[in-house]
């Protein structure tokens, strides 16, 4: 039997009652009890604290302390009271995942079934267990088999959220940081940045940075009910990561929102996994949809039905693969089936994307296929933001490249205005030839602004 074996059994078992005839129900000891009395013919006596001490026979390595990772298939033990216990499916120095019984909603009593419980800490860990498994490593290993994990909030206190989770929106970033990165530069941003667009979880091949819990609100659709009821997923690196890179940043992606939605109890399906433009009219998400579908939304303009939910459904097949194995490995790709064609726009495409010309609504306004507002008008803005004023390549859309920014006391001559995201946008020519799109307030959707601009006109 290998290791993995191990972890299988357990992956077979979640949401299963495991008693040993006992009769407190399913305890955390009992689902491994009946683990080593199934494969090696061993019943560990005690609480699950007391498994640490055990007299385990030949073949069992108790291997206590922190100074180590524990690896897929090891029994865990932590102290307290009766302590916990339960089997590891995989590990980094930060956090380790596994599966438990008796940890969401635990009784002494009546126990609770089997479940995939992400990122313990190691502040009670006692030390693990390792079975005689055939490929299982001597003594203490330091060997990571987990992505790196940061679980740092925002420095903002973001709005709980109001009734139920509905479901998970998977975005991409449209610029080059990666989730590292990402974390380094927005974790203690400003408030108007957060304003600007903050998703739950920033991810990539190597790192899940989770910037705000999923218990509250993030600023990530444009949308009240996307950004009160759906967690957001943030795919770094669209805009520079080679097809085989981002694809494996997905995959980490897919892991992450496997996991929340088994917590959360939420089917996979095509109403609780979305699409950012399936709320707001946007490119996002532009590179997975070039990538899976060969429509470009940047080259091309607003995607058809038929093509966002050809993009769900590949979303919704890869979620389930980890929904139904979350001991699953992330960050490789699906499969071999890398597209060698570009699916990152080019700097010109960005600046210069398809035209959405629309149709007429009065005051001068017109409403292009993007579900935008914009209307000609030529005048100039100084900025008096202390931080400046991020530009937006491709649309008046928070989710766009980053062009650049205006900074304080600095004056452009704009020739168009846009209605978009609950914002007022302008929109200028810069010297290459591209067309930058800068916020300078707040609107009510409807033309108007709402509140004071973040500069003044001339």
């Amino acid at each position: 039997m290998k290791k993995q074996d191990g972890v299988k059994w357990a992956v077979k078992n979640i949401g299963n009652r495991l008693t040993d005839g006992q009769p407190y129900g399913a305890q955390c000891a009992t689902f491994i009890i009946e683990f080593t009395k199934k494969y090696w013919d061993v019943h560990p006596q005690g609480d699950a604290k007391d498994f640490i001490t055990y007299k385990w026979p030949k073949g069992f390595q108790v291997i206590k302390g922190k100074n180590q990772i524990p690896q897929p298939g090891d029994i865990f033990v932590f102290g307290g009271e009766y302590g916990h216990t339960g089997i590891v499916t995989e590990a980094n120095g930060t956090y380790f995942n596994s599966i438990d019984q008796n940890f969401y909603n635990e009784s002494l009593t009546k126990g609770s079934p089997a479940a995939f419980i992400e990122d313990h800490d190691y502040s009670n860990f006692l030390g693990v267990i390792r079975p005689p498994y055939e490929d299982a490593e001597k003594g203490a290993s330091k060997k990571s088999t987990k992505i790196e994990t940061i679980n740092h909030t925002i420095n903002y206190k973001m709005p709980s959220r109001s009734g139920n989770v509905k479901g998970v929106v998977i975005h991409n970033t449209a610029g080059n940081a990666s989730a590292k990165q990402d974390y380094n530069n927005l974790r203690n941003a400003s408030v108007a940045r957060y304003e600007a667009g903050i998703a739950h979880y920033y991810i990539d091949r190597n790192t899940v940075w989770r910037a705000i819990d999923t218990y509250s609100v993030a600023w990530h659709t444009a949308n009240q009910n996307g950004n009160n009821s759906y967690i957001g997923y943030e795919v770094n690196e669209s805009m520079n990561a080679s097809n085989k890179d981002f694809m494996a940043n997905e995959q980490a992606v897919f892991k992450k929102a496997a996991a929340d939605m088994l917590y959360y109890g939420l089917p996979v399906n095509r109403d609780t996994v979305k699409l950012h433009n399936e709320f707001v009219p946007t490119a996002c998400p532009h590179r997975s949809m070039a990538i899976y579908t060969g429509f470009d939304p940047v080259r091309q303009g607003a995607a058809p039905t038929n093509i966002k939910n050809q993009l769900k459904d590949y979303f919704i097949q890869e979620i389930k693969k980890y929904y139904n194995d979350p001991s699953l490995k992330a960050g490789s790709p699906a499969s071999s089936d890398v597209p060698d064609r570009p699916t990152i726009p080019t700097e010109k495409e960005q600046s210069k994307p398809a035209k959405q010309h629309g149709s007429s609504v009065g005051n001068g306004w017109k409403k292009n296929s993007w579900g935008i507002l914009w209307k000609k008008e030529s005048a100039s803005f100084t900025c008096n933001v202390s931080e400046g004023i991020v530009t937006r390549y491709t649309g008046p859309s928070l989710h766009n490249t980053i062009a650049g920014s205006l900074e304080y006391g600095q004056t452009v001559n704009y020739n168009e205005i846009q209605d978009y995201e609950g914002y007022i946008w302008i929109s200028w020519d810069v010297y290459s030839g591209a067309t930058v799109y800068m916020p300078i307030g707040k609107s009510d959707g409807k033309g108007n602004r709402v509140g004071k601009a973040w500069g003044t006109f001339s």
